[in-house]
């Protein structure tokens, strides 16, 4: 199973575009605070790079700002690159759905 969930705020507006093909495409930041504190007590962050297609990157586009709390919900993708005659993977995550969710 290939599958990945995590909810958090989005890092900085990001921004729609158009790939040759016509596809729209964006790729958003998300912080999520991790479940337990540093020695010092501090709850630390992760950053996640996502990657959102079509109809679902175009509504995230309109639909949220800077700091906006999201659900993600997708999968890892893993693209092979050639460089200096070797193969290399960059990973990828890729949104299938994403919840909006309202600040309290």
């Amino acid at each position: 199973m290939n599958v990945f969930c995590i909810v958090g705020q989005i890092k900085e507006m990001p921004r729609l575009r158009e790939i040759p093909s016509g596809e729209k495409v964006c790729n958003v930041w998300v912080n999520v605070e991790r479940p337990y504190a540093n020695a010092k007590g501090v709850y630390e962050m992760d950053t996640f790079q996502i990657e959102v297609w079509r109809g679902l990157a175009e509504t995230l586009c309109n639909a949220t700002k800077e700091g906006s709390w999201i659900s993600v919900k997708g999968r890892i993708a893993s693209r092979p690159f050639h460089k200096e005659d070797k193969v290399y993977y960059n990973t990828v995550f890729v949104a299938e759905h994403i919840g909006f969710i309202r600040n309290a």
